[in-house]
C-alpha cells in the first residue's frame, strides 16, 4: 500500500492513501485469513456488503443511501486504515527534506493514536450492537440502526487488526523520500485539492484536507509536537530550509 505524508503547513500534516492506487489484492482481502468465529463473521460481512452496494431501488436502495449518508460523518482515512490488514507492505512516501527517523516517529505516533481510538469505538459498538438488534427487531423495514452498530463493530475490529500488524512489524513499512512531496498541496481550476506526487485520481483528498483543517481536540497538540520534531529532529539542529506551505490530517 502506498501512503503519502503531506504537509499543509509547518504544524499540520496528514497521511493519505489514494484509493485509485489500491492493489486489487487489497480490495479482495480474504475473510478466511482469520480463523474461527471472526473468520466466519468477516466472510458473512463481505458477502452482505457486495449485495448491499448493488442495491439501487426500493427499500434496500433507500436504506443504502441513508447508510452512505451516515458514513459522511467519519474521517476519510478509515478507508485506508481498514485496508492495512490486507496489505503485505506499507510504502510510506515522505518529503525529502524530512529525516527518515523523524518521519518514522510520527508514523508510529499516528498508528498508536488511531489504534487507541478504534479499539475504544470497537468496544462501544460491540456492546451496543446486540441491544439495538434485539430491541428494534420487531419494527418493520430494515433495522438500519442495529445493522449500523454491528457493522461499525466489525469495521473497527478490522482497522484494529491492520493497525496492530503495522505497529508490531508484521506488516513492514518502507520509507521513500521524494523531492516532489516538498511541494504544497495545490488547488485545480475547480478548487479541488491535488498534489503532483500523487499519480492516481486523488480520491477524497479534499475530504482529508477539510477534516485536517477543521480538526480540534487531543490529537492537535500531539500533531504540533510531531511537526516540530520533523522540523528539528536533532538535539542541536541545523536550521532546515523552511517547509513548503501545504494544506492537514486527523
Amino acid at each position: 500500500m502506498k501512503v503519502y505524508l503531506l504537509f499543509l503547513n509547518d504544524e499540520e500534516f496528514l497521511f493519505y492513501a489514494d484509493e485509485s492506487e489500491a492493489d486489487e489484492s487489497e480490495e479482495e482481502a480474504s475473510a478466511l485469513s482469520a480463523s474461527g468465529w471472526w473468520g466466519w463473521l468477516e466472510d458473512r460481512w463481505h458477502r452482505f456488503r457486495k449485495a448491499w452496494h448493488e442495491s439501487e431501488t426500493g427499500l434496500a436502495g433507500w436504506a443504502r443511501r441513508n447508510w452512505d449518508w451516515l458514513h459522511s460523518f467519519f474521517h476519510p482515512d478509515e478507508s485506508f486504515l481498514v485496508r492495512l490488514r490486507a496489505t503485505k507492505r506499507v510504502d510510506l512516501h515522505h518529503p525529502a527534506s524530512r529525516q527518515r527517523d523523524a518521519v518514522a516517529e510520527i508514523w508510529r505516533g499516528f498508528l498508536g493514536r488511531k489504534w487507541r481510538r478504534h479499539i475504544a469505538w470497537f468496544t462501544f459498538n460491540i456492546m451496543i450492537a446486540p441491544v439495538t438488534l434485539v430491541l428494534l427487531w420487531p419494527l418493520p423495514g430494515p433495522n438500519i440502526i442495529g445493522y449500523w452498530f454491528a457493522y461499525r463493530a466489525i469495521h473497527h475490529w478490522l482497522i484494529v487488526r491492520g493497525l496492530g500488524a503495522v505497529r508490531k512489524g508484521r506488516t513492514p513499512t518502507r520509507y521513500h523520500a521524494e523531492t516532489s512531496l516538498d511541494q504544497p498541496i495545490e488547488r485545480d481550476q475547480d478548487g479541488r485539492a491535488k498534489h503532483p506526487a500523487i499519480k492516481g485520481r486523488g480520491v477524497r483528498l479534499d475530504e482529508y484536507v477539510s477534516w485536517t483543517c477543521s480538526s480540534q481536540g487531543p490529537d492537535a497538540s500531539a500533531k504540533r509536537a510531531a511537526a516540530g520534531e520533523l522540523r528539528n529532529p536533532d538535539p542541536d539542529p541545523q536550521p532546515l530550509p523552511p517547509a513548503p506551505e501545504m494544506p492537514n490530517d486527523g
